[in-house]
């Protein structure tokens, strides 16, 4: 609990930090008005301004959570339209919760009801030069008919996005995910059973319009997976860099070249480092409709061998007037979850977000297939994974201090013969419940 503890102290000073710079820095003048642009929607890359003119698109809020990773409940409101200025919302959630598989085995199935109290804090602050959205929330939960498995801190979630406009070419962002569960689905990719884990995701990154021609994206993500009580969860932290070249030939099409960097720290495993060159291109087939592709090589060293595999991504997204559709699929070297390993990874998700359909109403659902083997068979660990997972989730505010939300979940996970970690399971998870908050206004 002290490593989840310092874990959280630390995201919530980078908070108040990245905040109270962000609010000096925004007693400058701004030197464009722009309006804000929905958290989650990613609007096509390629598509430029006139020449001469001034840059008059802004890039998305970073996604604030994988595809793959199911969204808190109690923070779906981040999802929806940012109300202007700085807001603070506390809250408090109750909630009743069905799980069919409560120690994600394969073998014996035990069911349980779950009553859950959550308090939680939102945050949001949006400015023509800067947006940032951030929400933290813990639970208890009582079991029952397990009463043994009653505790006090049964999940925690901690969510951080926001960019802010140092020039009129240059955009700074920051995203940071920090899930804590004993229920590893939650936590990470794959589940390796019922065990407290710890899994934090920081990416600070920039745009920077070169000419209105052509920009540079740059990122950094560091991640870091623990794993405590027994289980057989493997600890590792991921660091990845990643840069990215783009031209834009016509208004429509967007040739890109990137360069990827990716270093696995791994836990009782031997470390791994990935160097990963890409071109591609993003085409606008129809105003906020757009497709990319992209690929190359990973090569990969792993105790003095070295592995080639293939790498890229392919998908589109479309911003419509309700919300944003994406699909995506990807290929690159990454850490299994929980199985640890330096594993050739493949993603095949799709992501439909609603925020506006029906006034008040916040609607999400999220299809992903995942697989995971490793690169290296003469490795004493080895992993051979694949996990299929639907998340679904709904939030609808009743007035402005009372909200209800509910979701599913399914998740389907298969290991092969030749993974050191067996770890098949099915899961299915209903929840319902009602929010109470208070929206004060620090303006």
């Amino acid at each position: 609990m002290r490593h989840w503890l310092s874990a959280t102290a630390g995201v919530v000073v980078a908070i108040t930090v990245y905040f109270i710079g962000a609010s000096a820095w925004a007693q400058q003048p701004p030197q464009q008005q722009q309006p804000p642009q929905q958290p989650g929607q990613q609007p096509p890359q390629g598509v430029q301004t006139q020449p001469g003119s001034p840059i008059d698109e802004r890039p998305p809020l970073p996604a604030p959570i994988p595809v793959a990773t199911p969204y808190p409940l109690e923070l779906f409101g981040l999802l929806g339209p940012p109300p202007r200025g700085i807001v603070l919302v506390p809250a408090i959630a109750i909630s009743e919760e069905w799980v069919d598989n409560i120690f994600l085995s394969e073998t014996s199935k035990e069911s349980d009801f779950i009553t859950t109290f959550t308090p939680s804090l939102s945050l949001y602050a949006n400015r023509p030069r800067y947006r940032l959205i951030a929400g933290a929330s813990v639970s208890a939960e009582l079991y029952a008919n397990h009463s043994e498995l009653n505790n006090g801190f049964g999940r925690s979630s901690f969510l951080l996005a926001g960019d802010f406009n140092a020039t009129p070419q240059l955009i700074l962002r920051i995203s940071d995910t920090l899930a804590v569960d004993r229920n590893t689905t939650t936590t990470n990719t794959f589940s390796t059973g019922r065990q407290l884990s710890l899994t934090n995701s920081l990416t600070p990154g920039l745009r920077w319009q070169i000419t209105p021609q052509s920009s540079m994206d740059a990122s950094a993500t560091y991640t870091t997976r623990r794993f405590f009580d027994s289980g057989s969860g493997a600890n590792s932290d991921d660091y990845t860099a990643q840069i990215d070249y783009l031209y834009g030939f016509t208004r429509r099409f967007t040739g890109i070249v990137g360069y990827g960097f990716t270093y696995l720290d791994l836990s009782n495993q031997q470390n791994s480092t990935t160097h990963t060159p890409t071109v591609g291109f993003s085409y606008l087939l129809l105003p906020g409709l757009s497709v990319n592709i992209r690929g190359g090589p990973a090569i990969t060293e792993i105790g003095g061998d070295t592995f080639i595999s293939p790498a890229g991504s392919a998908g589109f997204t479309w911003n419509f007037r309700s919300g944003t559709l994406s699909a995506q699929y990807s290929r690159n070297v990454a850490v299994a979850g929980g199985f640890g390993g330096s594993t050739d990874e493949q993603v095949a998700s799709a992501t439909l977000v609603m925020p506006t359909w029906i006034r008040d109403l916040t609607f999400l659902i999220s299809p992903s297939y995942t697989k995971s083997k490793s690169l290296d068979s003469s490795q004493p660990t080895q992993v051979d994974v694949q996990a299929y997972r639907v998340s679904l989730g709904v939030a609808y505010r009743i007035s402005r201090y009372v909200s209800a939300f509910g979701g599913y979940e399914f998740v389907h996970q298969v290991t092969g013969r030749e993974s050191t970690t067996q770890a098949n399971a099915d899961q299915n998870r209903v929840r319902v419940g009602i929010q109470l908050g208070y929206p004060i206004s620090l303006d």
